[in-house]
Formats: structure tokens, C-alpha cells, sequence
């Protein structure tokens, strides 16, 4: 079993590296300061591997509207249960790796995406 690259994807806030190995997927996301990512949830656990920098990271239980927020150094792992909007903003230029085993698909949490849109412009 090797490595896979697929695909790469850039914005103004970095790159994403897309890769396979077996019937993993691992996407390597860099985020500059300032900028996040995510803004949605998924019907499945995620894994982020915050590899370098400092972030702050959010996410809402939508049952009973409570929103955690914490600020995170490299080396940390975040899991995130399914069905649980969150959102991964750069307290300074960082890197995280994101791991799951099926095919990825995002429900968009609007409150989340806005704030991530607004800091795009």
C-alpha cells in the first residue's frame, strides 16, 4: 500500500494536499493567520492532527445550543463527533492534518461559514 496523491486546492486563506492511503484519506490543510476553516459538520467523527501553530477551534452541540471554544498549540488532537458544526481559525499560521475513512461530504453550518467568508473578502 503506497501513498496516494489526488489532488491540491488553494485559496487566499492556503493549500489543502489531498491524499489516499488504502481506504484512508488524509487531506493536509494549511490555514495562515487569521483565516479558518470548516464551518460545517459531518455524519461521521473527524480527526484533526494539529501539527503546527496555534488555533482557536469552535464547535456547537445543536442539541442543546452549546458552542465550546478553545485555544490549541501544536501537537493536538481534535475529534469532532458526528453531526457537530466546527471551525478551525489560525491564532497564527498552522498546519493539521485531517483524517476519515469514507467519502468526504459537508453539511454547511451557516453561522460558522459566514464568519469564515467575511474574513475572505
Amino acid at each position: 500500500m503506497e501513498l496516494q496523491f489526488e489532488k491540491e486546492a488553494s485559496d487566499v486563506r492556503g493549500k489543502i494536499l489531498m491524499l489516499r492511503y488504502g481506504n484512508k484519506r488524509i487531506n493536509l490543510v494549511e490555514t495562515k493567520k487569521g483565516f479558518s476553516r470548516g464551518g460545517h459538520y459531518h455524519d461521521f467523527e473527524s480527526k484533526h492532527f494539529l501539527m503546527s501553530g496555534l488555533i482557536e477551534y469552535r464547535e456547537k452541540n445543536l442539541q442543546i445550543g452549546e458552542e465550546k471554544t478553545q485555544t490549541l498549540r501544536a501537537p493536538f488532537v481534535i475529534v469532532t463527533p458526528p453531526m457537530t458544526p466546527h471551525m478551525i481559525t489560525a491564532i497564527t499560521d498552522s498546519v493539521f492534518a485531517e483524517e476519515f475513512e469514507q467519502d468526504y461530504s459537508a453539511t454547511d453550518y451557516p453561522e460558522y461559514r459566514a464568519i469564515i467568508t467575511q474574513k475572505m473578502i
